[in-house]
């Protein structure tokens, strides 16, 4: 297993359940990347599912989702579906900021899955709350992740099973998640061809 199916209605749908809790609708795309990637790592530990389907990668300040963090950064095409899917309920990036423009359908979302989000928000929040600037303090308490400075690249593509590898101790345990996840990936892969 190397990648997820990307789902962008529920990667919507759970940036808009984190963000509609700021003020203004408003939230750094710190706090939304590290609060987004908190609950899937919780999916993952606790019922070996993503909750949107996007990939990991390290960056210098930690893991984040990657296909939503280039969808913030508006570096998808314009005319890409995801990327028009995603303008019509986020602003374009202003500064380190993001705003909820429109709710999306967050029936897209199960109850669990807003309960990792709401799990994930309450981590994140607590550690700023705690030490202000959380980047090293989330990279030491999430060990998949590793520092790209030094090779070449700006962020490293992190495995499913990398991060699998951190959440589950038994490594056989581990494997067989890897496989379950892949064969329901394939599964949603096949679906979304048809």
């Amino acid at each position: 297993m190397r990648r997820f199916v990307f789902d962008i209605d529920k990667a919507v749908a759970a940036a808009a359940h984190v963000t509609r809790k700021k003020k203004g609708w408003r939230i750094s795309i710190f706090e939304l990347l590290k609060t987004m990637y908190a609950a899937e790592r919780e999916a993952l530990a606790s019922w070996h599912r993503p909750i949107t389907g996007d990939n990991f990668c390290s960056l210098p300040k930690g893991v984040v989702l990657s296909r939503t963090y280039n969808l913030i950064k508006g570096e998808v095409m314009g005319t890409n579906s995801d990327m028009v899917n995603w303008s019509q309920h986020f602003s374009a990036r202003d500064g380190n900021y993001v705003q909820l423009v429109a709710e999306p359908d967050y029936d897209y979302l199960s109850d669990r899955e807003c309960e990792a989000l709401d799990r994930g928000a309450e981590l994140i929040c607590s550690l700023v709350a705690k030490h202000g600037r959380i980047a090293d303090v989330l990279n030491d308490l999430w060990p998949e992740w590793r520092n790209p400075e030094g090779s070449g690249r700006g962020s490293i593509p992190l495995t499913p099973e990398e991060v699998l590898s951190q959440l589950i101790e038994d490594e056989d345990e581990a494997e067989r998640v890897a496989r379950e996840i892949e064969s329901v990936q394939t599964a949603k892969a096949a679906l979304q061809r048809s």
